[in-house]
């Protein structure tokens, strides 16, 4: 996707507009904001970006200098040593600024208190503004999401086939990952799980060198996903090496009629409250309800978890071009967990979902 000047350039006149008109500055320090700084300027490496007005700088050092002029079209970019706090507070002082915003779960206290000792003007703290403009997604940016879906499942369709009784977990996570990297994606989304038997009851695991082995009868959980120009993919599916168990079959269908209907149920207007009930109460009425203990899904896009999020306590409702996941899951310890996770586009009628990997049934691989 294409982060060119005139994209960019509307969305920090958005962001100036949204903080009341005051100038907003925020910062990527050894990957500590890279989706800020990306969204507002299309630049991927470290520095500091400061809008105030139509006007903004991006300032960096040596180190990316070239490539910052490569990235970001005709903003300005100026090389410095000391970008993070210094020079920065130079250019507002420059500018005659009085007050500067930034979001204050992004940045460090160090930081702040070393730029509020230079002088010369007030800082203030202000709702995450970038993540709340980012929360909707313009056409280009669903068909980067698309994008990366499609090359995750084609990687993921590639490795099935390969799977044998045996193998460890750490080494198809590896085989998963390579298989993303060839079929085009920048990176990994995020740590691939790849989990079998009672691991799959582990939320967020992941294998560690080589992990536990295939066993026959084995649920094998993979949540996975591909990055192309920045967004991210994120999808889960479950399978079972070789015939699975009654008990397998059980909360799998379960799952998969909470993860339909929950996609049913998306739509603008709909609450996050709304959306994840529909898919809780399918799970509670057949018995699992205490086995099914995170929120159903979560905003996608140049970070794995930004807006809206669905859950319980979520205080979001959903908009045309919000791109959400769906992942409803039963967990039981010693046994083992099913969750089945899709990518899907909130549109002015209802959705769109952006994953196809057939989930109709348990798939049987290493017959």
């Amino acid at each position: 996707m294409s982060n060119n000047r005139t994209v960019c350039a509307d969305r920090r006149r958005a962001l100036v507009e949204s903080v009341g008109g005051k100038a907003f500055v925020a910062y990527n320090y050894e990957h500590s904001d890279r989706a800020t700084l990306r969204y507002l300027t299309g630049f991927t490496g470290e520095g500091t970006v400061l809008a105030a007005g139509d006007e903004a700088i991006l300032l960096t050092d040596s180190r990316y200098t070239e490539q910052a002029k490569r990235e970001v079209g005709e903003l300005p970019v100026r090389e410095c040593r000391d970008w993070l706090q210094k020079d920065l507070a130079a250019e507002i002082a420059a500018r005659k600024l009085e007050t500067v915003a930034f979001a204050a779960r992004r940045v460090t206290y160090s930081w702040f208190d070393a730029l509020r000792k230079l002088g010369g003007f007030s800082l203030t703290d202000v709702p995450d503004p970038t993540n709340e403009l980012r929360a909707v997604k313009a056409r280009e940016e669903v068909d980067a999401l698309r994008k990366a879906a499609r090359l995750a499942e084609e990687a993921f369709r590639a490795l099935l086939s390969e799977l044998h009784v045996g193998m460890k977990e750490g080494e198809i996570a590896l085989r998963l990952e390579w298989l993303m990297r060839s079929a085009g994606s920048d990176s990994v989304a995020f740590e691939t799980n790849v989990s079998c038997g009672d691991n799959t009851a582990l939320n967020h695991y992941t294998p560690s060198a080589g992990g536990r082995e295939l066993r026959r009868g084995d649920l094998l959980l993979f949540d996975f996903g591909a990055c192309v120009d920045g967004y991210r993919s994120d999808i889960t599916r479950t399978i079972s090496v070789g015939r699975p168990t009654k008990q397998a079959e059980e909360i799998y269908q379960i799952v998969l009629e909470a993860n339909e209907a929950a996609i049913e149920a998306v739509g603008p207007g709909k609450t996050g409250v709304e959306v994840d009930a529909t898919a809780r109460k399918i799970i509670a009425d057949a018995g699992y309800g205490e086995r099914f203990g995170h929120g159903l899904g979560h905003g996608i896009g140049l970070e794995i978890h930004e807006r809206p999020s669905l859950s319980a306590v979520s205080k979001d409702t959903l908009v045309a071009g919000m791109v959400t996941t769906i992942e409803p899951g039963i967990y039981i310890p010693a046994f083992g967990g099913v969750r089945i996770e899709d990518d899907v586009v909130v549109t002015a009628s209802g959705s769109e979902v952006l994953t196809s990997f057939p989930k109709d049934r348990l798939l049987e691989v290493a017959k």
